[in-house]
């Protein structure tokens, strides 16, 4: 029989190793834009509802955190998200690209990992996932998520009520959990990749997404 002094130390080594392959929470950096209003009058959003938004561009930028013992720290990647019919219908089928910035395969592969587990009834079925240089950039309170050659956003937090339409509700819930979040107005929209042999972009200020942040415990 072992001492109890020896038991005890084997309970407090047991433990620390435990504590230490237990992997750290994901968190980082959540933008969502989507081609039709979030926060509007009933009249817009009645009509964008069977004519809009359709496409969205949802950006992640992890600050910490790892999947599968790959470390997602300073990774980004942003999806297109393409449906036909309004996105905000919680059973709309959807199709989408996602585009990774990592400095190692692995991280790229454990990002796309996560996202499909996690967030893979927000992207609906990968096309593709494809190495492209992203920047998520803040100057003041503007955020700019440049995707290189293929996509550009230009947001900021939502001015209340002067970025509304007067008699303005709120129609959309996030696409994902997030914390921290704040209405987020467009100034700039745009996607101009080959996959969807579709391209769009908005140029008017509007009340089309979120800013937030995302948070996995693991």
């Amino acid at each position: 029989m072992l001492p109890i002094v020896s038991v005890i130390s084997l309970i407090l080594l047991a433990g620390t190793n435990v504590h230490a392959v237990t992997p750290a929470a994901i968190s980082g950096d959540y933008v969502e834009v989507r081609s039709n209003l979030v926060y509007t009058c009933g009249c817009l959003f009645s009509g964008e509802q069977v004519t809009s938004g359709r496409e969205a561009i949802l950006a992640w930028a992890v600050r910490d955190g790892e999947y599968d013992g790959e470390s997602l720290a300073g990774v980004k990647a942003v999806a297109i998200v393409k449906g036909p019919e309004n996105l905000g219908f919680p059973q709309s089928a959807r199709r989408s690209v996602v585009f990774v910035h990592a400095a190692r395969q692995q991280a790229q592969n454990a990002m796309v990992a996560m996202l499909r587990e996690y967030y893979g009834h927000v992207i609906g079925e990968v096309l593709s996932v494809e190495a492209v240089p992203i920047s998520l950039d803040r100057d003041g309170e503007r955020v700019t998520v440049n995707v290189r050659g293929l996509s550009r956003l230009v947001v900021r937090p939502s001015r209340l009520p002067q970025d509304a339409h007067p008699g303005s509700f709120l129609w959309y819930e996030p696409f994902i959990p997030v914390v921290e979040s704040s209405l987020a107005t467009a100034e700039y929209a745009k996607f101009s990749g080959p996959h969807f042999n579709h391209r769009w972009w908005v140029a008017d200020s509007g009340i089309t997404g979120y800013l937030g942040v995302f948070h996995l415990p693991r």
